[in-house]
């Protein structure tokens, strides 16, 4: 009877513990994975409303000179940047799309999906959970402001789809290790129910700690089954602690990533010679109409507008008395100038990801038969977009006025063009400027403001 009674009472004590520990190993597991979840949303809505405030802060000039293309610019570049975005766009105060990454939604009005608040900032940022009938997004509106007065919206839609991916897969894991976990754990208690008391309370004071944001390594009191069970929990919290570690990692490289654009961006824009902004931006609307009349993509397309705007820029760090000569340049002015294609290689090689514009910046002047600079490169080596902004930059630098000559017109330009075609340029090229020209009905002025 007394065996009975001991074996009765080890079967309550061993049914006691295990009970205590499936309760422990539960609360355990849903603490992880809110805690999980939770950083994995704060990160997300950080990283985006850092993108949201930088776009914020760069829109009110674009919004104030009517300046669309620039708008798009910032717009695309957020786009590209950021898989997970679905769309990007900027509207005046009025909710009027100003820019929008679906081009065909300019002009409209804004109209929001059905959404819910999520979180609202004291600087107006709001982020909002929305629920179309295909997703779930994640959208976020930053106010953007000018004089202490809103002149419009920043409005990003992130693809949530990730997001609760990588929590399912996360709570599977967590759940997946917990289940093995206490197979092991109850086959160690029905055998020594006795000795398990402190590997109990080592966990649970191990998940008391996770719970408050600490990390603690756990005391192994045994090489067993239980000894297993907390040397789980060890490796678990060192996964999770490095996880946040990389997610931090990542959050700061990309707003690093962000500052670097923007500082270059804010550059180009404060750029002196006003001429010189007007004249990129008219060259970077012809040489896409080049490259499009050559079969490039989208996504090229872009990369060619981007290059095109800041083919120009390494002219800031040429001298206010060489750029703003009203006369012709003598030959060491005519060095400085041209030193600004390695100078703006060099202002984007700071920014990792403007980087790739660097071949067009650099090598725009090469001439087709190699006598250009700075590298004297010649027919196919020039890079594609270097030799479509050649093309595009000589035909708006002639049909342009300038103090010291006169416009040319659109058939004088294009004769000079030809006449040059096989030595400064590519023939190919300016044979498809002339189709891109006479197929416009718009007059030249539509291309250059001569003004």
């Amino acid at each position: 009877m007394k065996t009975t009674l001991l074996t009765t009472l080890r079967f309550k004590i061993a049914l006691f513990i295990i009970i205590l520990l499936l309760i422990t190993a539960s609360l355990f597991s849903l603490i992880t994975v809110q805690t999980m979840n939770r950083h994995i949303m704060d990160e997300v809505i950080k990283r985006a409303e850092s993108l949201c405030k930088s776009m914020a802060a760069l829109a009110p000039y674009s919004i104030l000179s009517s300046d669309l293309l620039g708008i798009d610019n910032i717009v695309s570049k957020a786009k590209g940047a950021n898989t997970d975005v679905e769309y990007v766009a900027v509207t005046n105060a009025e909710m009027k799309i100003l820019a929008h990454t679906d081009v065909a939604r300019r002009g409209e009005t804004f109209v929001p999906y059905p959404r819910e608040i999520f979180k609202e900032n004291q600087d107006g940022t709001r982020v909002y959970e929305v629920q179309p009938a295909s997703e779930k997004l994640l959208e976020i509106v930053a106010p953007i402001l000018f004089d202490n007065k809103q002149i419009g919206n920043v409005i990003i839609g992130i693809n949530n789809s990730v997001l609760y991916h990588a929590k399912a897969e996360t709570r599977r894991k967590i759940l997946a290790g917990f289940g093995i976990t206490m197979l092991l754990g109850i086959g160690c208690i029905i055998v020594l129910s006795s000795v398990i008391t402190r590997p109990i309370k080592e966990l649970a004071r191990g998940v008391d700690e996770l719970k408050q944001g600490r990390q603690s390594q756990l005391r192994i009191y045994s090489h067993d089954e239980l000894g297993n069970l907390t040397e789980s929990f060890n490796t678990m919290t060192e996964l999770i602690t490095s996880q946040q570690a990389r997610l931090g990692t990542y959050a700061t490289e990309l707003e690093e990533a962000y500052v670097s654009t923007v500082t270059v961006l804010s550059a180009a824009i404060d750029a002196r010679d006003p001429y010189t902004l007007g004249h990129s931006t008219r060259v970077a609307k012809l040489a896409c109409k080049i490259g499009a009349a050559i079969g490039l993509s989208h996504q090229e397309l872009e990369d060619l507008e981007i290059a095109s705007l800041f083919h120009d820029v390494g002219k800031l760090k040429t001298p206010d008395f060489v750029l703003l000569k009203d006369g012709p340049l003598d030959p060491q002015e005519h060095r400085e100038i041209a030193n600004h294609c390695e100078n703006g290689a060099a202002i984007l090689g700071r920014a990792t990801s403007l980087q790739k514009y660097m071949p067009p910046v650099r090598h725009h002047h090469e001439w087709f038969n190699g006598e250009g600079y700075p590298d004297g490169l010649r027919g196919d080596d020039i890079p594609l977009y270097a030799a479509i902004i050649a093309v595009a930059d000589a035909f708006d630098a002639m049909t342009s006025a300038r103090p010291y000559k006169k416009a040319l017109s659109r058939e004088e330009a294009l004769h000079e063009l030809t006449l040059f075609a096989g030595t400064q340029f590519d023939p190919r090229l300016v044979d498809v400027l002339h189709q891109v020209i006479e197929a416009h009905p718009l007059p030249v002025e539509q291309f250059s403001n001569k003004g």
